[in-house]
């Protein structure tokens, strides 16, 4: 019995070393990628659904799929600061493309409640992603890069990209449908920063819990309970892959409702809409 599972795992892994493997740190950058190389490219995603990317540790199978990858696409994540130096040890000819390059960075999040704390101003949010206009921008490094790597298959990647864009373009739409009666400026609460780019490209304002990670000191808690009063906030929105305690409490001190959403979800195109909805009606 041994023999034949160590037979079909070597069956299994010629077949899925038979294609060239790309890497990616997160699982909306694997949907990008799948989007474009559909069959013709085996995606190898380092972060594990339901994990955070901020303290992400891969594991022997995946570093076993980068010692055989040809491209490893990163996005600026937290984990990638500990770990691309590791992987390009691992497989020197692995080449790194940075999807995050040509888009322009906005500063994280800072705690307005909390002017004394020292940040590091020049740390941006990482979560660039959440912009349907972003995305397409990382849509084409995309095709560039399996293009380079595949030529024989390059005007099959084009078609792809392209039926790609008019997604984008579908999505961008469906969201504007959704915040036509929101005022400019809305703002909508959250527990982590991860929305600045959705929230800049749409004209919104988030209200962050959590900055850096670090959760708000009493003090804290109650500026954002003012605040939270003060712009009639009905909904927290919170990630599965952090802790939400202390938006559990502001949600239970003013009877308000908690929304999981996560940014990491595969499904980019129909978080985004969701995302929107949830803001429509948090608003209304």
């Amino acid at each position: 019995m041994k023999k034949l599972m160590l037979l079909l795992l070597i069956f299994v892994s010629t077949l899925l070393y038979a294609k060239s493997i790309v890497a990616v740190s997160i699982l909306p950058q694997k949907t990008f990628v799948q989007k474009i190389a559909k069959e013709k490219i085996y995606v190898e995603v380092m972060v594990a659904p339901g994990s955070s990317p901020h303290s992400y540790e891969p594991k022997a199978s995946q570093m076993i799929a980068i010692s055989k990858a040809a491209l490893y696409f990163s996005i600026g994540v937290e984990f990638e600061e500990a770990w691309l130096g590791r992987f390009a040890s691992q497989n020197p000819t692995l080449k790194f493309i940075d999807l995050s390059a040509n888009i322009e960075k906005i500063e994280m999040l800072e705690h307005h409640h909390n002017e004394h704390d020292n940040h590091d101003e020049d740390k941006f949010d990482p979560h660039v992603w959440t912009s349907p206009k972003n995305v397409a921008l990382m849509a084409e490094t995309i095709y560039a890069a399996l293009a380079n790597l595949d030529p024989k298959n390059q005007e099959y990647y084009k078609t792809n990209l392209d039926t790609f864009i008019k997604e984008i373009q579908e999505t961008d739409a469906e969201i504007r449908a959704s915040l036509k009666n929101i005022a400019p400026k809305s703002k909508f609460m959250v527990f982590h920063p991860s929305w600045g780019y959705f929230a800049n490209e749409y004209d919104l304002v988030q209200i962050a819990v959590e900055i850096e990670g670090k959760k708000p000191k009493p003090k804290e808690m109650i500026k954002i309970m003012q605040e939270a009063k003060e712009e009639q906030v009905r909904v927290i929105f919170t990630q599965p892959e952090f802790s939400d305690k202390s938006a559990q409490i502001i949600a239970k001190e003013l009877n308000i409702g908690v929304e999981k959403i996560s940014p990491l979800n595969p499904n980019w195109s129909k978080n985004l809409i969701n995302m929107a909805k949830n803001i429509a009606n948090d608003s209304q």
